[in-house]
């Protein structure tokens, strides 16, 4: 179902994007975009997939007179409970991916980078708690870890380890082309269980 939102001049064609065969008949749509209004980010189909949790699907863009689509990931779908779902921040868009495996070791919720000019994307591991932090650019490629939501934190059923003001060098994380955005959830899974070896 396609539902209207304020597209901020944006001309973007939804019918040409990807939807579940079966989308759910209660969805949001909402338009992000970068300061600078060279890229946006439509985040779509957004529903509660458990109680109190939401999550939805992406599309990115380019040149707001043309709305070039640059990705629109398949069948991956990203986490909206936080108090900040998208960061743009210089040439990155930053957001949550889903990523659940019935083991735990693989399962997570990483933050997905997205390098709007270079188009890779990469993975900085996380789990669940994710949605109570966000990534704040403090010096060049260097990214801090901000815990935004210190309740939402310790109301977890286990509380993991505080990473408020872990530092991330954003230069260290492996890219990848935006051609394989339709398999982020399984490429992620593939780099846990490297480093599990």
């Amino acid at each position: 179902m396609i539902k209207n939102f304020d597209n901020k001049g944006w001309k973007i064609d939804r019918t040409k994007l990807w939807y579940p065969e079966k989308p759910d008949s209660w969805n949001v749509d909402e338009l992000f975009e970068s300061p600078n209004k060279d890229f946006a980010c439509l985040t779509y189909n957004i529903e509660e997939y458990r109680m109190g949790f939401y999550g939805g699907l992406i599309s990115i863009f380019e040149n707001k007179d043309l709305s070039s689509l640059l990705v629109n990931p398949k069948n991956q779908w990203f986490s909206f409970n936080s108090r900040k779902p998208i960061i743009f921040s210089d040439n990155f868009l930053i957001m949550r991916k889903l990523a659940y495996n019935p083991d735990e070791n693989l399962s997570g919720t990483p933050f997905s980078v997205f390098d709007l000019e270079k188009k890779v994307f990469g993975f900085f591991d996380f789990d669940p708690s994710s949605i109570y932090y966000s990534l704040i650019k403090t010096n060049n490629n260097i990214y801090q870890v901000n815990l935004d939501n210190p309740n939402g934190l310790k109301n977890m059923r286990v509380v993991p380890h505080n990473r408020h003001g872990e530092a991330l060098d954003i230069t260290t994380l492996k890219f990848y082309p935006f051609s394989k955005t339709d398999i982020m959830t399984e490429i992620y899974f593939a780099e846990k269980m490297l480093q599990a070896e």
